[in-house]
């Protein structure tokens, strides 16, 4: 399963009609604050993760919508044209049209819409048996519970102790995707490690020194001299190493997958993002379409640097215009990018260390 192209309608931050097309290998989106790249993930990753069922529990999570909506998922077998058809069915809802590719058969289409309304139409929608799409119809790459994977920005392996039977009894106010992270990272281990994933697993070991390993509610890193640490004692660039290989081990990031990664350079070592970059370029390559929103100049440069012709690499710069609607431009050259803020940002950068020695010269010479 790969996502080819989205389409929004006044859903959130995306006010009018947005539109980006995406490559089937890695996907580095980037923008202002306040631009959509956080949201643009969610929406992805609601439409692959609700594939079987007709309610995205995504977006009735606290603190990504108000409890008062709902989206109703419809699943219609057609084409990029039908998804001008799906606008105009709205009933002037917001709508959030995915489409989607099968990996054994790309140019099989399928798009996903959410339509997003008060629970009132819901409701209605629920009651009458017309509008409710045949999900037993759905391809069988459409069925894994396992197709997608959404590491959000917020460091969650640390909480694991009692925190899942504290969030389905107490109702705890966390994001869905928050939640499911840690599900995830709970899974049991596969019984067999394919090369591929052997190969990945092997790099992620050498950086954090170590496997990681689940028990009695909590995450350890198991060093390669025998000490056991804790999620809540290790470094926090070690923690989303450490995710990357449970997720690995858990037979997650396998062909046919994809990773949606919020913002993955927070508290990493600069010296760690090459590593990271070649890691995720080695997923890529081994089949894992990938997502990942960023503000950080060098994890997006080494991607550009890194890069080969058979890893395709798509650049997306969200913008916010005059009349509050978000575009995207994208590219599969990073020099070639438009109004790119983060090029901007360092060339300001540089011109201010430049002229910061041309001053500390001055002084030198006047003493």
């Amino acid at each position: 399963m790969a996502i080819e192209r989205v389409e929004i309608k006044d859903f959130l931050v995306f006010k009018g009609e947005f539109a980006a097309d995406f490559c089937h290998g890695i996907n580095v989106i980037i923008g202002g604050n306040g631009t959509g790249k956080t949201t643009l993930l969610k929406c992805l990753y609601a439409g692959t993760d609700t594939m079987g069922g007709k309610t995205s529990k995504h977006f009735n999570a606290p603190g990504f919508i108000d409890s008062k909506y709902d989206v109703y998922i419809s699943h219609k077998k057609k084409p990029y044209e039908q998804t001008e058809k799906l606008r105009k069915d709205s009933d002037g809802l917001a709508t959030v049209a995915i489409v989607f590719s099968s990996s054994e058969n790309r140019n099989a289409n399928d798009i996903v819409s959410m339509n997003v309304s008060a629970r009132a139409y819901f409701q209605q929608v629920k009651a009458d048996e017309a509008l409710i799409e045949d999900f037993d119809t759905y391809p069988s790459y459409f069925n894994s519970n396992n197709s997608s994977v959404m590491i959000p920005d917020a460091e969650m392996l640390s909480h694991s102790k009692g925190f899942l039977a504290m969030c389905y009894d107490r109702k705890m106010p966390f994001e869905q995707a928050e939640i499911d992270i840690l599900v995830k990272a709970q899974l049991p281990e596969t019984n067999e490690v394919k090369p591929n994933a052997s190969k990945v697993l092997e790099k992620v070991k050498a950086v954090i020194g170590g496997e990681v390993f689940h028990e009695n509610d909590m995450f350890f890193i198991v060093k390669d001299n025998g000490v056991k640490t804790p999620f809540t004692l290790e470094a926090s660039g070690y923690k989303k190493f450490g995710l990357l290989w449970k997720l690995l081990r858990n037979g997650l990031l396998e062909s046919g997958t994809i990773l949606f990664w919020d913002e993955p350079e927070n508290s990493l070592n600069p010296e760690l993002v090459p590593i990271l970059v070649d890691i995720l370029l080695e997923l890529s390559r081994n089949g894992v379409q990938i997502f990942i929103a960023t503000h950080d100049y060098h994890l997006t440069r080494y991607f550009d640097i890194r890069k080969d012709k058979d890893t395709p690499v798509m650049f997306h710069i969200l913008s916010k215009a005059d009349d509050g609607s978000i575009t995207c431009s994208s590219s599969s050259v990073y020099l070639k990018l438009a109004n790119n803020h983060l090029e901007k940002a360092s060339e300001k950068l540089f011109k201010d260390v430049v002229n910061s020695a041309f001053d500390i010269w001055e002084d030198d010479d006047e003493q």
